[in-house]
């Protein structure tokens, strides 16, 4: 749980500098189409948590098919919003593709602080 918080908080101070950075190089559109992927990254990244721990701490009360309608929703989840990013913010598609993807490197950056951290064995 706190290797997740810390991966959100990063993700979230990410997300939050490249949008204001985007908005004041590129525009207002760029830099809300960079904080609707991150946004989406998020939600992406929150939902598979949930799949995973849900499949392996499973127990009579969650349905097989419960999990797998979660983890097909959630794969759904992203072409649609990024359908609906491409048609509401064309030009931003680039800045919305990119708030994707540092959204989600706050897992490898907290990875590198956690093998930083680590001594060898």
């Amino acid at each position: 749980a706190t290797f997740e918080r810390r991966v959100f908080r990063i993700g979230a101070w990410l997300v939050a500098a490249g949008s204001v950075g985007t908005g004041l190089i590129f525009g207002l559109k760029y830099g809300i189409s960079f904080l609707a992927g991150g946004l989406l990254s998020a939600v992406n990244l929150r939902l598979l948590i949930r799949t995973i721990n849900a499949a392996l701490a499973r127990s009579a009360g969650i349905s097989s098919i419960r999990i797998t309608a979660g983890y097909i929703l959630r794969l759904l989840l992203i072409p649609l919003c990024l359908y609906a990013i491409m048609h509401f913010f064309f030009p931003g598609i680039i800045a919305a593709t990119a708030g994707f993807v540092v959204f989600s490197s706050g897992i490898l950056i907290e990875g590198i602080f956690e093998a930083a951290k680590s001594s060898p064995k």
